[in-house]
């Protein structure tokens, strides 16, 4: 009986003693809890949990890891060329733009655009590029062909014709009334060109553009019937823009103007050829002593045949647009540019662009007094190369190493040009 209730003493003091136990841990247990809330955050863990912090971390390794853009270098091989043929023919400034598969991969100025300044020549100084402008007025032509407001076949002149016949005293012959857009745009209406009776463009500088149509009428004669004859004709350019202006119903520079819109050139206008009309950015021009008293005497009614002023970027940029090619926005469809780079039947000419077909390669190029401008556009490997200057020179080696110059920048596979660059 004694050992039962010892038994059951032991059992009962077990009990509590292993209550106690049991409450002192869970006493022990909340203490340690409360102490460890109460302890320092380890510094490390501070820095871990600070957004701000984290913040910057992430923005310094996105800066690590972002590449930086591909710059131009320069290649010794173009400069040195262009450079050479400069020096040789004592031309004061120069700007070059070259594309590759319609990404603009060089641009640079050369020498002069003041000598009297010394300031140096910028890839994006404007130039007059004299006859190329003709491929701008081209291009517009064909535009308004394409969206079906102008038929190629159209009559310029007479009842019916885009100009009308009302040109004061003048009275139309059967020639002229024949002539049609696209016999301007081939220089094959019958004359008005150096080789049939002279260049009429600079002639009676004050009159407008109907009394000056009118005085062509009335005293230069056509020397052959229009679609028989080459004559290569400034004054037929200047009659397009003149179309241009009638179907559209804009001046010549605004219709042209909002036509570049989607390639990005902003830097196209057309010139009066007057100094005080000069762009802030636009070089000077030079000519020989005969000729010099024409950079600012021109006529200002000039604009179609030959007065777009222009960056050579934004003269490459124009080019890229109508080439062919997918890389950057067409201003006219592929068909109608293959149209335009076919030569016409009486010469390498097509509508507005030089065809060399033993080369594969379109060109045109530009001529004035103080300007001398050339593009070559190379189908096969996608380079083009466009150049202007601001003289033309005196050598009668001047032309012939231009267009070697442009031929080898276009031809030559062994120039280094950065693929990988896109200065557009």
């Amino acid at each position: 009986m004694k050992n039962f209730k010892l038994n059951s003493f032991t059992k009962t003091l077990n009990i509590f003693h292993i209550r106690h136990v049991v409450l002192l841990l869970l006493l022990f247990a909340m203490t340690t809890a409360c102490d460890k809330e109460d302890a320092p955050i380890p510094e490390e863990e501070q820095i871990l949990i600070d957004p701000l912090k984290e913040k910057e971390e992430e923005e310094e390794e996105k800066e690590e890891e972002t590449p930086q853009p591909p710059t131009q270098n320069d290649i010794n091989q173009v400069d040195t060329a262009v450079s050479n043929f400069m020096t040789k023919h004592g031309v004061p400034g120069a700007a070059l733009a070259v594309s590759v598969n319609e990404k603009m991969v060089y641009t640079k100025g050369f020498g002069l655009s003041n000598t009297n300044t010394n300031k140096a020549t910028e890839a994006d100084d404007v130039f007059r590029i004299a006859s190329i402008s003709k491929t701008f007025t081209a291009t517009a032509i064909m535009k308004l062909v394409e969206e079906g407001k102008l038929a190629l076949s159209d009559k310029v002149f007479g009842p019916g014709g885009v100009l009308g016949s009302d040109f004061g005293s003048a009275t139309l012959t059967t020639n002229e009334m024949n002539i049609t857009v696209d016999h301007l745009l081939i220089h094959s209406s019958g004359g008005w060109g150096v080789s049939t009776g002279g260049d009429p463009m600079d002639f009676e500088q004050q009159l407008d553009a109907n009394s000056f149509i009118e005085y062509i009428f009335n005293n230069w004669d056509l020397q052959n019937a229009p679609g028989t004859t080459y004559s290569y004709s400034n004054y037929g350019y200047w009659l397009l823009a003149r179309i241009i202006e009638r179907v559209s119903q804009e001046t010549f520079e605004a219709y042209i103007s909002t036509m570049l819109t989607p390639t990005g050139a902003t830097s196209f206008k057309t010139t009066t050829f007057r100094e005080e009309d000069r762009e802030p950015n636009e070089v000077e021009y030079y000519a020989s002593a005969q000729e010099n008293h024409w950079i600012y005497t021109m006529a200002p009614r000039r604009d179609g045949d030959g007065g777009v002023v222009i960056s050579t970027p934004d003269l490459l940029r124009f080019i890229c647009a109508i080439d062919g090619r997918n890389g950057r926005q067409d201003l006219i469809s592929t068909p109608t540019q293959g149209f335009m780079a076919e030569p016409s039947e009486f010469s390498i000419l097509g509508r507005g662009f030089g065809v060399w077909e033993q080369e594969n390669l379109l060109f045109f190029t530009g001529s004035l007094p103080g300007t001398r401008t050339w593009f070559y556009l190379n189908p096969q490997n996608g380079v083009t190369a466009v150049i202007a200057l601001n003289s033309r020179g005196n050598s009668s080696e001047f032309d012939n190493d231009l267009n070697t110059l442009v031929y080898n920048l276009v031809k030559d596979a062994s120039i280094p040009w950065q693929t990988d660059l896109d200065l557009f």
